[in-house]
């Protein structure tokens, strides 16, 4: 049961990060541009290390992870392949056209979720027991982080790369980390 509330939060934060994509926005203190998905992908990446907790064994903990993120590629695909449907019933919507351009997106996020976070969930697996929590959500999303950003490259863009490092590593320190400590107690199997 706690897995799977874990799992429909780890999806929620995903595909809310798929929608906040669409729209570029200014990083706060910075002078730096990123999508604004960008702010919830440090906080999926650590959630990850959540679902380690959520097993007695680390390749139990690697599976569930693997499952969370299965089931958000999942959602990015069928929340990209709805918002498509509806965009051809009503073609002539200007703003609802840039919010099915999803599939873009969700492109490169599969691609993204295939490689980085499953990089991030077999580091994390490994340093499970051996390094304390924050410091493996720091150190798995040092690689992950990086990696995923330059798999979005998608974007047609680059310029986009250094926003959203800086912001998905913030999002790490100050909300990653923090939810995966208060987070690990409740999802010990029992």
């Amino acid at each position: 049961m706690r897995f799977g509330v874990l799992t429909g939060l780890y999806v929620g934060v995903v595909v809310m990060a798929q929608v906040g994509t669409n729209k570029i926005v200014d990083v706060p203190l910075t002078g730096l541009t990123a999508p604004g998905g960008t702010f919830l992908i440090g906080i999926a990446l650590s959630m990850i290390e959540i679902a380690h907790r959520t097993a007695p064994s680390r390749r139990e903990g690697f599976v569930n992870a693997q499952v969370m993120v299965a089931c958000g590629w999942a959602a990015s695909v069928i929340l990209a392949g709805y918002l498509a449907i509806l965009n051809v019933m009503s073609p002539d919507d200007p703003l609802f056209d840039r919010l099915a351009g999803t599939w873009r997106i969700v492109a490169a996020s599969l691609l993204a979720f295939a490689v980085s976070e499953t990089i991030d969930n077999s580091l994390g697996t490994w340093m499970r027991d051996r390094v304390h929590d924050a410091w493996r959500v720091v150190g798995t999303n040092a690689i992950s982080v990086p990696l995923d950003s330059i798999l979005l490259v998608a974007f047609g863009s680059l310029d986009f790369i250094k926003g959203q490092i800086v912001v998905k590593y913030a999002a790490t320190l100050l909300v990653g980390v923090p939810l995966v400590l208060v987070l690990r107690r409740y999802v010990r199997p029992r």
